[in-house]
């Protein structure tokens, strides 16, 4: 009974540093995002984009020597399969970035929470997996809270929330194209492989640009701005929160089932508020918060349903 006690008290303790570590790294992500959109007040998307993934690619890269070397790491059985993705995640990210400057960090985190719908319906497209009627309905339900968030009438919210659900659609299918991926390739080569091309075509913009001055708007030019050592701190910054949220994460799944983590993806709701209005002095109105509570209780629905319907296999199979 001691043996048990104990045992059942160091799971315990495991799951609440699982827990706190996934806290922890879910704050990360917004302080890193409020960095970013800080930033693109004062310059163009591509300049913040580039400067954003080199920040993350130097330590990915400086790690593929103490897992075998670059080339080790960066060998690809499937190119193709990277092409298309990386495609897709070049998309993604740049709508991304562009949303920061047109909308507050809780209206795009509130549309980001869509994520599940979009995975449901590709999963059911694209891998054929069976999606119950009471999913549908959650999925049916969470867009009606999209709807309510979006305000329909106001220009500026409507293109900011289209933006941002353009951009969870593509961050959905990105997750499925990685799904695929992650059986062969190396963890290390799916990170770097986006952060070069973003590096890439960003440059190419840039040559575009001053080809062809008036053929882009300012927002999309890489017309470089130079930097105080300030900013180049800030940037610095947003790479080491990226990484440290990223291994938050990480360890938090050592410690916790990912059934008990998974609902708290949604504390990030809090600390974009939070930034909102300690930084920019701006609250959510109360059309993003009702939306937002009806599109985050339609994901708490589908997790619980996902989960019964997991056990539900497990007896099946134990029986």
């Amino acid at each position: 009974m001691v043996y048990e006690a104990n045992v059942d008290r160091k799971l315990h303790n495991k799951a609440v540093l699982g827990v706190g570590l996934m806290i922890v790294g879910l704050a990360l992500y917004p302080l890193s995002d409020a960095f970013i959109k800080h930033l693109m007040g004062t310059y163009s998307v591509c300049q913040v984009t580039l400067l954003r993934a080199f920040t993350r690619l130097v330590p990915l890269f400086i790690a593929t020597y103490f897992q075998g070397g670059p080339r080790k790491v960066l060998y690809s059985k499937h190119p193709t399969s990277h092409l298309t993705r990386l495609a897709v995640n070049l998309i993604y990210t740049f709508c991304f970035m562009f949303a920061f400057s047109l909308a507050s960090l809780t209206t795009i985190y509130t549309f980001s929470y869509t994520s599940p719908f979009f995975m449901i319906v590709l999963g059911s497209l694209m891998l054929k997996e069976k999606v119950t009627r009471e999913r549908w309905i959650a999925v049916g339900i969470g867009l009606i809270g999209v709807i309510i968030a979006m305000r329909p009438g106001s220009n500026v919210m409507e293109s900011a929330a289209f933006l941002v659900l353009f951009a969870t659609f593509l961050g959905a299918l990105n997750k499925i194209l990685m799904r695929r991926l992650a059986s062969t390739e190396h963890s290390l080569a799916i990170a770097i492989y986006p952060n070069v091309v973003m590096i890439v075509a960003m440059l190419i913009l840039g040559v575009i640009s001053s080809a062809s001055p008036n053929w882009l708007s300012p927002q999309f030019t890489l017309a470089w701005k130079s930097m105080p050592w300030t900013h180049w701190g800030l940037f610095t910054i947003v790479g080491m929160l990226t990484a440290g949220a990223q291994y938050a994460i990480a360890q938090s799944l050592r410690f916790a089932q990912a059934s008990i983590l998974a609902p708290i993806d949604y504390s990030t709701f809090f600390w974009v508020v939070a930034l909102d209005f300690t930084w920019w002095n701006k609250t959510p109105d109360i059309y993003t918060l009702i939306g937002a509570m009806v599109i985050v209780g339609s994901n708490l629905f589908i997790l619980y349903r996902t989960r019964k319907e997991e056990a539900a296999k497990k007896q099946t199979s134990l029986a």
